[in-house]
Parts: structure tokens; sequence; C-alpha cells
């Protein structure tokens, strides 16, 4: 549920009906494709033979983490619509809510609502490409999601022709500014359809799986689409299923019929390994509306088992000046036995007197966190553990390994997601050793490893 403004909107919609997955596309039937179990835990012991980042050392790596929020509706030059406050202010507010944090990533939506009728202007356009733009100046990477209604009382909204008529006008645009949109955007969420793009609570009676259909057969293949329910994911054609990701816009820690999906579904298990190959999104509801509180150990633990790559902070963290409760869980720690209770992976070398913050296990732990370890050289070759201490795969990154500048050892890791670790061996001749982890629009990632950071590379041996 989107912003404050609208934040009663989640207990009407409550009131009114049973689940969201009657809201959401509640007659199609679930189909969720399988995927292999991810690991649970780790089996290798690590060692310090490459020196291991604490928090203050650790570096902000891309696409990936805490995020932001902001609005902007074409041709109103606004944020969020109706609020006649300036998008650019809108945005320049939420970035000094989150940045603090090394938020690096921001959803952004953007709102059709004056051309719900008609076509998409050029001007409107040039209006998102400078938009776009800017975030790119700031390097801020976007979580994208169109959209058209944001009033339950509204009146205007697109047809279903409309709404397919505008995505191939998107697509277009999204063709002609092919290397902008590659390195700015890092995911697309469904969108368009009903109220903030949610899925649910349109003014028209819209056809969704032509929608679903037309959104994935359109939009640039490399990026992954993520859907807010099982029933939307069901509409996915087969073809671009690998593609679809998911987000949960209602984590509270423990099952709720606002939630993906009921936790004691036949089909959640096949829901949690799908997660583990995907890009995925989550937010809690809002700090002043959580009616049935807030679990912070179930938080971590749905983080885990969605495979979360970033999540929302504009939500119940420090909204409206107030402490809430993602600001209160700095406080809440966690030790070891805790843990391991709650079957998480956790980087050690990030506590510290044997415990971390609530608030500190998300920021760190979000996506990939990559570190090495068991670092040999002998024989003409060189050996290291690669651990992956994060909740999900750096989707999209490669791992290339060089031994005196020449490329000697080349991986993509979207399948290195939970718990994975794996021991690579390359050939090395007394030289220079470097690793480098860099995603598909160039931009570089770096180690857990307090060594040094060249170039885009990490430096495991001087030479």
């Amino acid at each position: 549920m989107k912003t404050k403004l609208k934040r009663t909107v989640a207990a009407f919609a409550g009131a009114a009906v049973m689940s969201l997955s009657l809201l959401f596309g509640g007659c199609t039937k679930i189909k969720i494709a399988d995927y292999p179990a991810a690991n649970t835990s780790f089996k290798y012991l690590k060692d310090d033979s490459v020196p291991y980042s604490s928090k203050e050392t650790a570096p902000v790596n891309p696409l990936r983490g805490f995020r932001g929020e902001a609005y902007i509706t074409l041709g109103a030059g606004e944020g969020y619509p109706g609020s006649g406050t300036d998008a650019y202010e809108t945005l320049e507010s939420a970035l000094s809510r989150v940045t603090p944090d090394d938020a690096v990533l921001m959803q952004i939506y953007v709102y059709l609502i004056k051309y719900c009728n008609t076509d998409i202007p050029s001007s409107a356009f040039r209006e998102l490409k400078a938009y776009l733009e800017y975030l790119d100046s700031l390097g801020i990477r976007v979580l994208l999601r169109f959209a058209y209604e944001s009033d339950e009382n509204g009146k205007s909204g697109p047809r279903t022709k409309n709404v397919l008529s505008h995505i191939d006008q998107i697509k277009g645009f999204f063709e002609e500014n092919s290397a902008l949109v590659n390195r700015v955007i890092y995911a697309i969420q469904l969108g368009f359809i009903g109220l903030w793009g949610e899925g649910h609570t349109s003014v028209h009676n819209l056809n969704e799986r032509k929608i679903v259909e037309k959104v994935f057969s359109s939009f640039p293949e490399q990026f992954f689409i993520m859907v807010r329910t099982p029933e939307y994911l069901s509409m996915v054609p087969e073809e671009y299923e690998s593609r679809a990701g998911l987000h949960d816009d209602y984590l509270v820690g423990y099952s709720h019929e606002w939630g993906m999906m009921d936790w004691t579904d036949e089909n959640y298990p096949k829901l949690l390994n799908k997660c583990k190959y995907s890009v995925n999104d989550g937010e809690m509801p809002w700090g002043n509306a959580s009616p049935d509180g807030v679990d912070p150990y179930g938080i971590i633990r749905q983080a885990a088992g969605y495979g979360l790559t970033s999540l929302s902070i504009e939500h119940n963290y420090i909204e409206d000046g107030n402490n809430y409760l993602l600001k209160q869980w700095q406080q809440l720690y966690l030790d070891e036995a805790k843990l391991a209770e709650l079957s998480v992976p956790y980087n050690p070398n990030l506590l510290e007197n044997g415990k971390i913050s609530v608030f500190d296990y998300l920021k760190h732990h979000l996506g990939y966190q990559y570190s090495v370890s068991c670092l040999s050289a002998e024989k003409g070759k060189a050996r290291f553990l690669l651990t992956n201490y994060g909740l999900a795969a750096a989707h999209g990154f490669t791992l290339n390994v060089y031994s005196d500048g020449e490329k000697v050892y080349s991986e993509a890791l979207d399948g290195f997601n939970i718990f994975s670790e794996k021991f690579i061996e390359v050939p090395y001749s007394g030289g220079k050793l470097e690793t480098e982890i860099i995603s598909r629009a160039s931009e570089p990632a770096y180690l857990y490893n307090d060594i040094p950071r060249e170039n885009g590379r990490n430096i495991l041996i001087e030479g």
C-alpha cells in the first residue's frame, strides 16, 4: 500500500474481502514451476587467510539492500498524483530519509493517470527520460512500476486497450533509450493494474492475463519482472517464467491474508524455491498501519525465504518524523544462537561482541554478500573459497578472476544464491591475483574482505 495518504485503504480492503487472493486474480489456478531447493547451511570451514570486512569497512555494493520510494506523475510535474508537490522535491525528500543508511536503490512509481484514455505524448517521455537521467547522475538504481490509479474513490482509469497501447509505447521508449534504461533500472514490477499498480481495485474491469502477457513479451529481456501474488505468477507464459520475480508488499513476519501466500498452502514451498532464482522485493506496512503487529524474527525468516534483494525503508522506519519498527530494531540484537535458530546465513565477522542488530543484519545480508577465504597459492595454481553470506544471488553479475592481468576464470553468479559456497582453482604464476564482480551494466561490486579495491577489482595477492 502506497503513500501515507492512502494507508487507510489497507484496513478498508481487509474488511471488504477475506484475503488478497480474492483481490488478485482469485479464480486463477496456482501454477508454480519446479526449482531445485537451495542449500540450508554451509559445509566448509573458513579461515582468516584473507582479512574480512567489519560493518564499518564493508563495501556499499550496487543493486542490493535497502531502498526508498518516490513518485512522478507524468504530465503534471508533480510527485504523487494530486499532491501538488514537485516530483524532484519529492525525490530529494525521499532520498534524504534513506541514503544515510547506504540505500542506493529507489522504487519509482510512474503515474500515467493523465493519459489513461489517450496515447502518452512525446513530452511525457521526455519528462521520464530527464527524471531517469537525474537518478543516474546520483548513482541511484531503480525498481520501476507504472501505475494509473491512486485514489480508491477515483472515477478515472484505463481500459485494457489503453494499457496494452501504452505498453507498446513504453517498449519503444525502452528501445530508444536502451543504454540509459539498462544502466538505471535494476528490475521492473508488473504494475499498471489497479490502485498504485498493485493489481487490485481498478475502476474498469481489466483483462489481467492479457496485460501480464504483454508486459513480459514487451519489456527488455534482461530485467526480472516482479508480480505481487502467485495468481499473477501463474499467468506468466511459460517461456517468460524464468524472468518472473515477486514482491510482497505486506511483510509482517507471519502468514497474513494480505501477504504473498498462505504459508500452509501446498504450493508455498515451491514458491520459496522459485524465489531463490529470481530478483524479489518486499516492504512492511506503514509504521502507523500494522494493527496486528510485526514479528522482527519472522521478518528475517521471510527475507531469507523470499530471497529478498531489496527491502523498503520508506515504510515503518522514520516516516512522519517518528521512530517506527525498523528504527527501533537498530537496538534489537541477534546473537549467534538466535541466528542459528532462525536458520539464516550470517557473516560472523559482522557481529560485534557476538551480536548484530536486526536492522544491521538486514542492511548487510539483503541480496548478495560475497567473501573469500581459504586462499592458497602453490605449484602453479591458486585456490580460494567463495562464500555468499547474503540472502540472494547477485543476479546479472559475473565473477571474473585475473592472474597477472589475464582473465583465467569467469562464471555467472545468478545461481550462486543463499548458503552457496564454492572452491575456485585457477592458474597462477606468482603475480597479481584479482577478482572482479561486475554487473551487466559494468558496475563493480566488492568482496566483504578488507583487501585493496582497485579499478573495480579486489586484489587477493599483490604479486
